[in-house]
């Protein structure tokens, strides 16, 4: 039996058909599959599949996301998949991220961050590890704070050298010798 993403062998899902407008909130327990329209939250404790449009949050436990325009955060209990022709404007809470879409937001992925070769990311990013396809765009600045590594113990701290007194830029007598003077005028009666 073929089964596409959007399948499981025995399991059954609420399904938002294409062409509908839901608006409003959507709070469930089972999987839900969105071809439509959402303008509010959507929140499961199981797996949501969008191939539509949401204007507002999704908290799932994982998500998968095609052929979509997102507008609101993403916060999943797993992993999340941001396939091609998907853009996300908004931030993302993961364990997991595969990314072949393109997000504004900030990342804050726990594990993995796995950035395809079509991904156009102008967000910052902090991860675990992270893993780059040639091609992909990055914008943004990384930070793999949840890696195992503790940066400070390897390094020693270094100390920043004193500023400079705003003196330093002020003009100098030789600087406003090389100026012209000013002629004089007087008035004349």
């Amino acid at each position: 039996m073929a089964m596409n993403n959007f399948e499981e062998a025995g399991s059954v899902a609420a399904v938002i058909p294409k062409g509908t407008i839901i608006n409003g909130n959507i709070d469930m327990t089972g999987r839900l599959e969105m071809y439509g329209e959402v303008n509010g939250d959507i929140k499961s404790s199981d797996r949501i599949n969008i191939c539509g449009n949401v204007k507002g949050n999704i908290k799932a436990n994982d998500l998968y996301i095609k052929d979509a325009f997102i507008e609101g955060n993403i916060d999943c209990t797993q992993g999340a998949v941001v396939r091609e022709n998907t853009v996300i404007l908004g931030n993302i809470d993961a364990e997991s991220l595969v990314i072949d879409g393109a997000v504004q937001g900030n990342l804050d992925i726990k594990g993995c961050v796995t950035v395809g070769e079509k991904a156009i990311i102008d967000s910052d990013i902090k991860a675990r590890t992270l893993e780059v396809s040639n091609g992909a765009a990055i914008n943004g600045k990384c930070s793999f704070c949840y890696a195992d590594v503790d940066i400070k113990s390897i390094f020693p701290a270094v100390e920043e050298p004193p500023k400079q007194k705003e003196a330093d830029d002020k003009p100098t007598d030789e600087d406003a010798a090389e100026k012209p003077a000013k002629a004089k005028t007087s008035k004349k009666s």
